[in-house]
């Protein structure tokens, strides 16, 4: 072992920063820690999603947990054991972040904001002498003998390390600095990589005119969706384009796939998901003079935005006659959706670093001073935790096998 241990992390991201965290608590011994970010500022994707309230992770147990990864469960479920939920939640503590489990099962801030746990995260990195933070250098290129390349000031300036952490994120937010560039040379050190797609993204659909000026923007709560392979319960937010909002994102990889496959996909929406055909049948089936709208407002407690967008598919005038018909179109309303909307809006993306061309600690095989955590990795997650774990889960397993490397027992 040499008296100095140097690691370059680029990326200024939650999986970069953690890494960065870990690595100045590893009891390494010389370990200096260079963080390059190509931005004026770390943690900016990190800002924007805190916004609304920051999800940190989920409280679900860890074989339901795993699950929401899709083709990487088996993985996932290695790295939640290494890095949990539990062990999140305690890090969040020790940076004097008390956290609380929300009535869906997300573990969410008691009382600080995003920028509040950055601020206090980044006081806790620059109080180690041994941190060096590298604001506006964007990765250039990457040398046969594995130096990075940055762009700084208009020159260019090399890194050589004994280790190298990539946290770049994916493609989506590009304000961010998450914009997918690295895609044109990782492949120089010997890694395969899948085209960046969007997930957890909104759809197109035609809508009729009358109901875009009718209803513009709104949420329909508390509904399952669904297509051929999956589905999701909470909300949808209709907009003039289509529709948003966390339970189409749960599926979106399904409809994109369908998409691609088929050319053709349809959202399949059940407005009373606690009530059977049955039971929505012998609500409807009281007799009264009051006009389909009032009987789907008195009986079911439709309001005006979730009744206009079942218009868009019943045949009203079939429904005023045949309450089966209504029943099971409240149950399944398939809606037709055209594209997903561009990979710059989406929350996040499939897509990047395939992990066939990894070792089981993320380092590329070809070249194992290198290890790819965070975004950058192809694998699927919805929102409510899912992503922002998956980012610490696979930082921590990158920082465990340079311990390890370096001889810290782990």
């Amino acid at each position: 072992m040499s008296n100095q241990v140097i690691v370059a992390i680029v990326g200024g991201g939650p999986a970069g920063l953690f890494c960065a965290y870990e690595l100045l608590n590893s009891g390494i011994e010389g370990i200096e820690v260079h963080l390059y970010e190509q931005t004026g500022g770390v943690g900016k994707k990190f800002l924007v999603a805190g916004n609304s309230g920051l999800n940190l992770t989920h409280s679900e147990e860890l074989d339901k947990f795993a699950k929401k990864y899709f083709k990487d469960e088996e993985l996932f479920s290695s790295l939640l054991k290494d890095f949990s939920a539990s062990d999140l939640v305690s890090w969040a503590n020790s940076l004097g972040t008390e956290t609380f489990v929300g009535t869906s099962g997300r573990i969410f801030p008691k009382k600080m904001k995003a920028a509040d746990i950055l601020h206090q995260w980044m006081n806790t990195l620059k109080s180690h002498e041994n941190f060096h933070l590298h604001l506006k250098h964007s990765l250039k290129k990457i040398t046969p003998d594995g130096d990075l390349i940055f762009k700084y000031d208009h020159s260019d300036k090399a890194q050589t390390a004994d280790y190298y952490i990539l946290a770049m994120g994916g493609g989506s937010w590009t304000k961010t600095g998450s914009n997918g560039q690295w895609m044109d040379y990782i492949e120089a050190l010997g890694v395969t990589t899948a085209p960046l797609k969007a997930m957890n993204c909104g759809f197109e659909i035609d809508w009729s005119k009358h109901f875009q000026e009718k209803v513009d923007r709104g949420f329909v709560k508390n509904v399952v969706v669904f297509n051929e392979t999956q589905k999701a319960r909470g909300e949808i937010m209709l907009t003039p384009y289509g529709v948003e909002g966390g339970a189409v994102y749960a599926i979106s990889n399904g409809l994109r796939d369908e998409l691609e496959h088929t050319q053709r996909a349809y959202l399949h929406i059940d407005f009373k998901p606690d009530l059977k055909l049955e039971e929505v049948i012998e609500k409807l089936s009281n007799k009264s003079k009051d006009s389909l709208t009032n009987r789907l407002r008195k009986q079911l407690g439709f309001d005006k935005i979730a009744t206009s967008l079942l218009y868009e598919v019943l045949d009203r005038t079939k429904a005023q006659v045949n309450i089966e018909y209504l029943a099971m179109t409240i149950k399944d309303c398939p809606i037709e959706v055209k594209r997903s909307r561009p990979i710059e809006e989406a929350i996040s993306t499939s897509g990047g670093v395939c992990f066939e061309s990894l070792n089981d600690d993320l380092s590329a095989i070809k070249n194992n001073h290198y290890y790819f955590v965070g975004e950058m990795l192809d694998f699927e997650a919805p929102t409510g935790g899912y992503l922002l774990q998956g980012c610490f889960s696979t930082a921590y397993r990158a920082v465990k096998s340079i311990k390890k490397k370096e001889g810290i027992d782990v």
